[in-house]
């Protein structure tokens, strides 16, 4: 699996691995983003875009919603939130939940 956070997206795609493949970055750099990835399908309102093996992110605080996602996915929902509760965290369990599209 691989996951990116914030404009990592942006690097990735240079490698040409997003291509044809849904993704997101950070949202003050979309339109540089956008120029690094042609090929990507990249969604805007999204907190992160889980797709099976590959997992991006917009923001920083949207790579931690997305973390928990994981660990909820691998581990059980209950494990995500216990973390989330560890680190004094409000999760954003909803990748549409995303106020900075």
């Amino acid at each position: 699996m691989t996951t990116t956070v914030c404009t990592g997206s942006a690097l990735l795609a240079r490698t040409g691995l997003l291509d044809g493949r849904p993704a997101t970055s950070n949202k003050i750099a979309w339109d540089w983003v956008l120029e690094q990835g042609p090929r990507v399908l990249w969604k805007r309102k999204a907190r992160w875009v889980d797709d099976g093996d590959l997992v991006t992110s917009s923001g920083v605080s949207a790579g931690i919603d997305m973390t928990l996602a994981l660990i909820a996915r691998l581990h059980g929902r209950d494990m995500a939130v216990s973390a989330a509760r560890n680190m004094e965290y409000v999760w954003h369990e909803s990748p549409e939940d995303d106020p900075f599209a």
